[in-house]
């Protein structure tokens, strides 16, 4: 049923994919990214005692892939082959962990407060990340 719901609220009347349905999807999957990687790193390291730093390699992975795997088939509906997404995908995380870093500390030395600065990071990628999805790494 859910499934169903969230499929009739984010297609075009014309059964082309909106702008604002990819919109929910790219939200929804960002959550889902989320709660991945939360529980695997919940998991590994409350529940089997993994090093924290081996727990929160393995956690954002596991939030990468599922991230990349929705993105890719629900979200976006790629056509490309995965080399191709998959290159493109890994070239868009290194942009978020550069342009997130440069962001975090230049805000913060600015003085706003970090997490403050860390949320506008979020922001800003998101936004830069949802149009890169669209338009460039699962671009038909």
């Amino acid at each position: 049923m859910l499934p169903g719901l969230v499929a009739r609220l984010t297609e075009a009347p014309t059964g082309r994919r909106s702008l604002y349905g990819a919109l929910v999807r790219f939200g929804i999957t960002g959550l889902l990214s989320v709660a991945a990687d939360v529980g695997v790193l919940s998991l590994l390291h409350s529940g089997f005692g993994i090093w924290l730093l081996w727990s929160t390699l393995a956690a954002y992975a596991a939030g990468l892939s599922v991230n990349y795997t929705l993105n890719r088939n629900w979200t976006f509906r790629a056509r490309a082959g995965h080399r191709r997404t998959l290159f493109r995908y890994g070239t868009l995380v290194g942009i978020n962990v550069v342009s997130t870093l440069a962001i975090v500390l230049g805000l913060t030395h600015l003085g706003l407060y970090y997490l403050l600065s860390k949320l506008t990071a979020v922001a800003i990628n998101a936004g830069m990340n949802f149009f890169a999805g669209r338009y460039w790494v699962f671009k038909h």
